[in-house]
């Protein structure tokens, strides 16, 4: 995607089945189709993603609908990710810091370096005021899994009762507005292209899909 103008997709997901389509030829023979980047309108896909069987890395992603390479994302280490271009340069490096509560509370921390810059894009799980909301509200909310569960029990529902933690991520850069933002209630990602290389744009999309 060429354009600057800022755009929302969805990273559309189809587990544990891959969805169906052959890989690309140059990819490796276990190679599989495991998700797409959807506009949120218009036609598409915009992108796909590709893994490996075995391992589930790396992750290839390719633009639509001419499957060219994007850029390829690697384990380099504990919560770290190497993203390379289409030519095999280093594009950006990724890393992850889990959330805890104790000794002090921190939520999920995503930051993307740009290869050969000293920026940083970074991306926290969940606004403050919506973990305050959570937590406050926590005993209500908890009570009335526990009843709903209960009473699944005797009728035989299988419905899931739990509650997600707080998921709105925005990525920003010190000085810049906000370049990518996902909206966990419409689970759409919204980019600006002037602030952050699509390719990383998806890069990030699809790390926090499956690893958050």
């Amino acid at each position: 995607m060429h354009d600057t103008t800022p755009y929302a997709f969805r990273f559309s997901a189809n587990n544990p089945v891959p969805l169906p389509g052959p890989a690309p030829a140059h990819l490796p023979p276990d190679a599989e189709l495991i998700a797409t980047l959807d506009p949120r309108s218009g036609p598409g896909p915009l992108a796909r993603v590709y893994t490996g069987r075995a391992s589930g890395f790396p992750f290839w992603i390719h633009s639509a609908p001419d499957d060219r390479p994007l850029c390829s994302v690697t384990p380099s280490g504990p919560d770290t990710y190497d993203l390379h271009a289409a030519d095999g340069a280093p594009l950006a490096r990724v890393t992850r810091r889990p959330g805890r509560v104790l000794p002090w509370p921190r939520r999920v921390r995503w930051t993307a370096r740009p290869a050969g810059s000293r920026l940083e894009i970074t991306g926290k799980a969940g606004t403050w005021y919506a973990w305050l909301l959570y937590v406050v509200t926590a005993p209500a909310w908890l009570l009335w899994v526990l009843c709903a569960t209960v009473y699944s029990f005797f009728d035989g529902s299988p419905d899931d009762f739990t509650f997600g933690r707080p998921a709105r991520t925005r990525w920003h850069a010190p000085g810049t507005g906000t370049v990518l933002d996902y909206r966990g209630v419409s689970r759409t990602y919204r980019h600006d292209p002037r602030g952050l290389d699509v390719r990383v744009a998806y890069a990030l999309a699809a790390l926090r899909s499956y690893i958050n």
